[in-house]
C-alpha cells in the first residue's frame, strides 16, 4: 500500500515521460481521426457570443437592403464562421496556406453567387459589369452595377467574419474583434428603421460579455502557469456577475434620454467626420446615388439626397381631378433636418385616423381643396406614403398621419392601403388664403410678441405669436455651415439689397435670387466630397442645377436668418387635360415652406422654369370653410402649441387603434419578433409542464426517503457535483452541504435526510433503528420543502449539464471516426 502510494506521488511530481514517435500509418490514422476535430480551450460560450456578434452586423447589412440578394449573407457568414474557427485551432497545415486558401474560398463564393444573381450564370456579361464599373469609378462618377456592389459587400462580410475569428481564437484581440464589428455596424444602423436598433442592443450585450469571457480564460491560462488555485465555480460565478452588470448597464443607458449628444464624439458620425467620409467614398465607388441612378418616375424617401442626375421619365403615375381649377402641388412628405442632405428627426408617432375623418386645425384663413387620385404608376417608396394637396385633412381610405413638431410630416397607408397601381381616393386639404398683405404682417420671428398659455389658458394667443420649439425646430442650420458663413452672407446680402424688411418680403427676396441668378438642369455632376448646397451656391461655374437644389438653397438661406422653413418633396401639378391634371415622373419635385404665425406652412417655390405661387387676393375665399360638415371631426391643435414635440393628436373614436409602425418593413419585424418570442414563450411553458411531469414521477416506485435522496443526487449531478463510488451517503451529502448550500440549517437538514435514508436502506426492519419504529418518515416533506429550491436555484447557477451536448456530440463525431478507421483497417493490411 506504501509502495503504491509512493508510486503515485511520483508520477504527479515528475515530467510525463515523451511520446515515443509513431509510424507513418498511426500517424495517418491520427490524421483522419483528429485532424478536423476542434476543441475550444476558450469555451463554447464565446463561440455563441462571437457568432452573436457577427450575425448581428450581418443582420444589420441584410436589413439596410443596399442591394437584392443580400439573404446570402446569412450562408456566407456562417461557412465563415465555422472556417475561421477551423483554421484558428488547427495545426496540421500551415497558416499562410490556410489563411490564402480562406480568402480564395471567399472569393470563388463571392463571384459564384454575384454571377448566378446578376448576370444569368454568364462570366463573360460579369466582366463586361466589372469593366464597366472601373470606368466609372475612374470618371469619379457613381456606377449603377448592382452586381459589383453585391460582391463587395458579400466578400467583406465574409473576410470580416473570418478574421474575427482569428483575432479571438488565433490572436487573442478581442477587444479588435469588438471595434471592427461595431464600425460595420453603426455604418448600417443608420440605414435601416428604428426597431432594428434592438440589434445594436444585443451587439452591445454579446461584446461585453465575449470581452469578459476572453480576459477571464487569458487570466485563468496564466494562473494555471503559474501554479495558482482558483475556486472551480470561478468562471460561472464570475460570467454570471458579468451578465447581471452587462444587461444592468443596458438597461440603464436604455433609460437615459436620447437627445444629448457629445459634441466632440459627435464628430465621428458627421459627414466631415471619418464614418462620414467613407460613405462619400463608399457612395462614390458603389452606390449610385449622386451622379447616376436608374431611370424613376419617382422615388420617395425618408432621407432626400442631392446628387446628379435623377433620370426621371414621362410616364405618367397620376390623373388627379380637382373641384377647382387651382393647379395644386401634391406632397409626400416633409423633411426638417439637413445635413449634406435632408432626414426626418422631429417625428414624435403615428396615429390612424379613419376613413372620412377630419381633423381640424386652428390655422388661419385656409379653404378647402377636394382631389379625386388615379394611380396608374405607383412611384417606389420608402414607406407607403399617401399625396395630396398641403395641407391633408381627409382621406376617403384608412390612414397614419405621421405627426412632428412643425404639424404632420406625411400621410402614411396602413396594412391595407398604399399607393399602388388602380388605385382611387379621394383627399381633402386646407389650402393657404392669405393674401401678401397678411403675410407681410407676420414680423420675423425674433421680434414676434411672447405669450404663455399656461398663464392664461383662456385666452386667445395673438396671431403674431411663433411658438419657440417650432422656431427652433426648423432654422437649425448645421455647424459647419454655421462657420463657413458663406450662405448666411449670401442670405444677407440679397435681403439687403432688395431693401426687404417684413418676414414675407425677405423670403421673397431668396425666392427671387435663386429663380434669376441660376438655371435648371438635371444633367449636373456636383464634386464628389464637397457640401451639394455650398457646390450649388458658390462652386458651380454653370449656376445650374435641379429642385433639390434650388429648395435646399433658399430653406437654408432662410433658416440663416432666424426664419423657420423646412423642405417638401412630391409632385408639381403636372399638365391639365380633359379636367383633370396628368402627372409625370419628370413631375417629381421639392419645393420650400416657410411657416407664418397662424397661417402655417405656406409654399415657396425657388426653381428656375417653375411657375411661383399665385397668393389670393383679400377675402378671395370669404364665406369657404376649412371642415367638411357631416364627417366625424378630430381637434388638431396648431403646429408646436406644446412646449413637447408630441401633439397628442385626440381621436376618441379611434382610440384603440393606437398609433401604427413606422412602415411595413418594421411591422413585419414586430411580428416576426412576437411571433418568436411568443413561440419561445409556449416552448418554456411546455418544457416546464413536461420537466414537472416527469421530475413528479422520477423514482416514484420506490419509498419517500429513496426518493428524496435520487432527486438530491440528481440536482448536485447536473451542477457538476458527481458522487464517488467510494463515498458514504453521508461523505457526499456532507460533501454536497460545503459546496452547494450556504446555510449550517441547510446542512443540518441535508444531514438528517441521509441519515434517514441510510437507516432506511440498511436497518433492521423489526429494530428500533429503523426510521419507521419512530415513524421519522413524516420529517421527509419538510426537509425536502427547505431543501428543493436552494438546490434548483445552485442548478441554475451552475449548468454542467449543458455541457453535456457538446460533448455527446464529441463523442458521437469520435464513435464515427472510429467506425470509419476500423473499416478501412482490413483494407490496408490486405
Amino acid at each position: 500500500m506504501r509502495n503504491a502510494a509512493m508510486e503515485r506521488l511520483s508520477k504527479l511530481i515528475t515530467d510525463p515521460p515523451e511520446r515515443p514517435r509513431r509510424s507513418r500509418a498511426s500517424n495517418e490514422n491520427k490524421f483522419s481521426a483528429k485532424s478536423f476535430a476542434v476543441h475550444l480551450d476558450e469555451g463554447w460560450f464565446s463561440f455563441f457570443l462571437l457568432a452573436l456578434l457577427v450575425f448581428c452586423v450581418t443582420w444589420c447589412i441584410q436589413v439596410a437592403n443596399w442591394v437584392d440578394n443580400l439573404n446570402t449573407l446569412t450562408f456566407s457568414t456562417l461557412l465563415a464562421l465555422i472556417f475561421g474557427v477551423w483554421s484558428a485551432k488547427q495545426r496540421h497545415f500551415p497558416p499562410v496556406f490556410v489563411y490564402g486558401s480562406a480568402i480564395v474560398l471567399g472569393i470563388l463564393f463571392a463571384v459564384w453567387r454575384m454571377l448566378a444573381l446578376f448576370y444569368n450564370g454568364s462570366m463573360s456579361q460579369g466582366l463586361q459589369g466589372a469593366a464597366h464599373w472601373f470606368a466609372l469609378v475612374s470618371a469619379n462618377r457613381p456606377n449603377g452595377e448592382d452586381g459589383i456592389f453585391f460582391l463587395f459587400i458579400i466578400f467583406a462580410c465574409y473576410i470580416l467574419t473570418y478574421f474575427s475569428a482569428l483575432l479571438l481564437y488565433r490572436w487573442h484581440h478581442p477587444w479588435l474583434v469588438v471595434v471592427l464589428n461595431a464600425v460595420a455596424l453603426i455604418f448600417n444602423l443608420n440605414s435601416v428603421a428604428t426597431p432594428y436598433v434592438i440589434l445594436l442592443a444585443i451587439f452591445l450585450l454579446a461584446a461585453l460579455l465575449l470581452l469578459l469571457r476572453v480576459n477571464l480564460y487569458q487570466a485563468i491560462y496564466g494562473w494555471r502557469r503559474k501554479g495558482l488555485r482558483y475556486s472551480d465555480d470561478l468562471s460561472w460565478d464570475f460570467m454570471q456577475t458579468g451578465i447581471v452588470i452587462t444587461i444592468g448597464i443596458l438597461l440603464f443607458s436604455w433609460l437615459l434620454p436620447g437627445y444629448y449628444a457629445e459634441p466632440h464624439l459627435a464628430q465621428i458620425w458627421t459627414t466631415k467626420g471619418p464614418l462620414g467620409q467613407f460613405a462619400n467614398v463608399f457612395n462614390n465607388s458603389f452606390a449610385n446615388s449622386n451622379n447616376q441612378v436608374a431611370a424613376n418616375h419617382g422615388n420617395f424617401k425618408d432621407t432626400l439626397t442631392l446628387g446628379g442626375n435623377p433620370n426621371l421619365t414621362t410616364d405618367t403615375v397620376f390623373k388627379v381631378k380637382v373641384d377647382t381649377p387651382d393647379p395644386q402641388y401634391l406632397t409626400l412628405v416633409t423633411y426638417d433636418t439637413y445635413d449634406q442632405g435632408w432626414s426626418i428627426a422631429y417625428s414624435d408617432q403615428k396615429y390612424h385616423i379613419a376613413a372620412n375623418t377630419t381633423l381640424v386645425t386652428s390655422t388661419k384663413k385656409t379653404h378647402t381643396v377636394k382631389q379625386t387620385i388615379d394611380v396608374v404608376l405607383a412611384p417606389g417608396e420608402q414607406q407607403p406614403y399617401l399625396l395630396g394637396a398641403s395641407d391633408i385633412i381627409q382621406m376617403s381610405v384608412p390612414a397614419n398621419a405621421l405627426d412632428g413638431s412643425g404639424g404632420i410630416i406625411a400621410w402614411l397607408g396602413d396594412d391595407t392601403t398604399s399607393l399602388k397601381a388602380g388605385m382611387h381616393y379621394t383627399v381633402v386639404s386646407t389650402a393657404s388664403s392669405a393674401d401678401k398683405e397678411s403675410l407681410r404682417a407676420i414680423p420675423m420671428p425674433a421680434d414676434a410678441p411672447a405669450f404663455n398659455p399656461n398663464q392664461n389658458p383662456n385666452a386667445e394667443e395673438p396671431i403674431e405669436y411663433f411658438n419657440p420649439q417650432t422656431v427652433k425646430d426648423f432654422s437649425v442650420v448645421p455647424t459647419y455651415l454655421q462657420k463657413d458663413k458663406r450662405i448666411k452672407d449670401l442670405a444677407e446680402k440679397i435681403v439687403a439689397q432688395s431693401g426687404a424688411k417684413t418676414m414675407y418680403d425677405k423670403v421673397e427676396a431668396l425666392e427671387s435670387y435663386l429663380r434669376l441668378h441660376y438655371s435648371y438642369n438635371t444633367n449636373i455632376h456636383p464634386r464628389a466630397g464637397a457640401d451639394p448646397v455650398l457646390w450649388f451656391l458658390f462652386d458651380n461655374k454653370n449656376h445650374d442645377g435641379y429642385c433639390n437644389y434650388f429648395s435646399t438653397a433658399m430653406t437654408l438661406m432662410a433658416r440663416s436668418l432666424g426664419i423657420p422653413a423646412r423642405e417638401v418633396a412630391g409632385y408639381a401639378p403636372g399638365t391639365y387635360d380633359s379636367g383633370q391634371y396628368v402627372i409625370r415622373g419628370v413631375d417629381a419635385h421639392s419645393w420650400t415652406q416657410v411657416y407664418f404665425a397662424g397661417y402655417g406652412w405656406i409654399n415657396f417655390e425657388p426653381s428656375a422654369s417653375f411657375k411661383t405661387f399665385t397668393r389670393p387676393l383679400p377675402d378671395q375665399y370669404t364665406g369657404s370653410s376649412s371642415t367638411t360638415p357631416g364627417d366625424n371631426h378630430i381637434t388638431l391643435p396648431a403646429p408646436g402649441i406644446n412646449a413637447h414635440r408630441n401633439r397628442n393628436i385626440d381621436n376618441p373614436a379611434d382610440s384603440g387603434s393606437g398609433g401604427s409602425t413606422n412602415n411595413q418593413a418594421q411591422e413585419q419585424f414586430l411580428t416576426q419578433l412576437y411571433i418568436t418570442l411568443g413561440s419561445i414563450l409556449i416552448l418554456i411553458v411546455m418544457a416546464g409542464v413536461i420537466f414537472a411531469f416527469w421530475w413528479r414521477r422520477l423514482f416514484s416506485q420506490y419509498s419517500l426517503a429513496t426518493q428524496l435522496y435520487g432527486r438530491v443526487c440528481t440536482l448536485a449531478e447536473w451542477a457538476g457535483i458527481k458522487r464517488s463510488s467510494s463515498q458514504t451517503p453521508y461523505e457526499y451529502f456532507r460533501y454536497l452541504a460545503g459546496s452547494a448550500l450556504s446555510t449550517k440549517d441547510d446542512a443540518v437538514a441535508l444531514d438528517r435526510l441521509a441519515d434517514i435514508y441510510v437507516r432506511e436502506r440498511w436497518a433492521d426492519p423489526e429494530s428500533s433503528e429503523h426510521p419507521r419504529s419512530a415513524d421519522e418518515s413524516n420529517e421527509l416533506p419538510g426537509l425536502w420543502k427547505r431543501l428543493r429550491l436552494h438546490l434548483f436555484f445552485y442548478v441554475l447557477r451552475h449548468p454542467a449539464f449543458l455541457r453535456r451536448v457538446p460533448d455527446a456530440l464529441v463523442r458521437f463525431y469520435k464513435s464515427v471516426q472510429k467506425k470509419r478507421r476500423k473499416r478501412k483497417t482490413p483494407q490496408i493490411e490486405f
